[in-house]
């Protein structure tokens, strides 16, 4: 069963994504998604070598393969995720981001080789359904989401699903700090080529600074702390508590920049939520029976 701390850090985790999404719209209107991914990868990364450098962290990668992987969707991810967000809105993109844990479910299927739960499969089916009447309501909104950038949030979701599943297989031998560092450097590189031309610091502002800076530092402390807490927390578990980050994202979305979602998506989206909701959910074990061997203390 998850511990205490690792159900605390998961809930932190996702209120921090979803301000980071806050953040990152804020900052898109200005800067475009790709320029925004960039600076967060480069912000993390020099946060993560001044860490090194005063000697809080110590960096030990065993296992590169993992790490790679990790660094390499996950940047990728982040890349989509943020320019979805500056096409189809915060709250689109965060909940459409949010469907990865059943990617990550499906992926450690094809991966891991693990068991593909009925559950599961009824979850991914009702997120679809729901995701399906999101795009049908979209289509009267002032701004319709395209298709095209629909499947753009879907792939951020893809891509997340094997980043969540490499971060699994790197937890068996490495840290948070060496997954995390993995994730920014191999990000940087994943984004620059997308973030250019660079426009110039003085164009941006103060204002727009100080938000891409929060921007890093809340992202920061939610890849750490969910990180740590795929530790003790399942896959499955931490996709269902990561539901927060979309009621965050729509509430910041639609009371700040009034985004207005139709009937028909709004119905869409909680089934959505709904639907990784019951994928992700495990029910608690039946106790042993006295005598048996799994009732047995060693």
């Amino acid at each position: 069963m998850p511990t205490r701390r690792g159900i605390l850090m998961c809930l932190g985790a996702a209120l921090l994504f979803g301000l980071m999404a806050f953040g990152a719209k804020l900052a898109v209107r200005t800067t475009g998604g790709a320029f925004v991914a960039f600076v967060r990868f480069a912000g993390a990364a020099a946060l993560v070598a001044a860490a090194v450098a005063a000697g809080r962290v110590r960096l030990r990668a065993v296992s590169y393969a993992p790490l790679a992987v990790r660094g390499l969707f996950g940047g990728l991810a982040v890349l989509l995720y943020f320019v979805s967000i500056d096409k189809v809105g915060v709250g689109l993109a965060t909940l459409l981001n949010c469907t990865s844990p059943l990617w990550t479910a499906l992926w450690s299927r094809v991966i891991l080789r693990e068991r593909l739960r009925p559950r599961t499969i009824a979850g991914l089916a009702l997120a679809l359904g729901g995701v399906t009447l999101v795009l049908l309501g979209e289509r009267g909104l002032a701004h319709p989401a395209t298709l095209g950038w629909i499947a753009v949030g879907v792939a951020s979701a893809a891509c997340s699903g094997v980043a969540v599943t490499a971060i699994r297989v790197a937890r068996r031998t490495d840290g948070p700090w060496e997954i995390f560092a993995a994730f920014t450097l191999v990000g940087v590189v994943c984004t620059a080529p997308f973030a250019f031309p660079l426009p110039a610091a003085a164009a941006l502002g103060p204002a727009v600074w100080a938000v891409l800076a929060g921007v890093v530092v809340v992202s920061v402390a939610a890849q750490i702390l969910m990180t740590t807490a795929l530790k003790w927390v399942d896959a499955p578990t931490y996709g269902a508590i990561g539901q927060l980050s979309v009621v965050v994202a729509f509430a910041c979305g639609i009371g700040l920049f009034d985004e207005r979602l139709p009937g028909l998506s709004l119905a869409g989206s909680a089934l959505t939520v709904a639907g990784v909701a019951f994928a992700a959910y495990l029910p608690a074990p039946k106790p042993a029976a006295a005598g048996s061997p799994e009732a047995t203390t060693t």
